[in-house]
């Protein structure tokens, strides 16, 4: 918020509407075939802890999160 509508200098607008219309909003959009699992780049590893993904070629030697050690994760995708 600025200062001056804080202050009571100047009224604040009203925010437009970003989201699409009603009947766009309520029909599913197209899934592209490439957006599928088997479309990684790269494996996915679980932390088996907490839970952290990662995509990447092995998995991390210690989960940024909770602190685990390489031998706690599993790939999976």
């Amino acid at each position: 918020m600025s200062q001056a509508v804080v202050g009571g200098l100047k009224s604040a607008g009203p925010i437009p509407e970003r989201r699409p219309p009603p009947g766009e909003r309520a029909r599913p959009r197209p899934v592209s075939a490439s957006a599928g699992l088997g479309a990684l780049p790269l494996p996915v590893w679980r932390c088996k802890v907490c839970g952290y993904l990662c995509a990447r070629d092995g998995p991390p030697e210690v989960c940024p999160i909770c602190k685990a050690k390489k031998d706690r994760f599993e790939r999976f995708i």
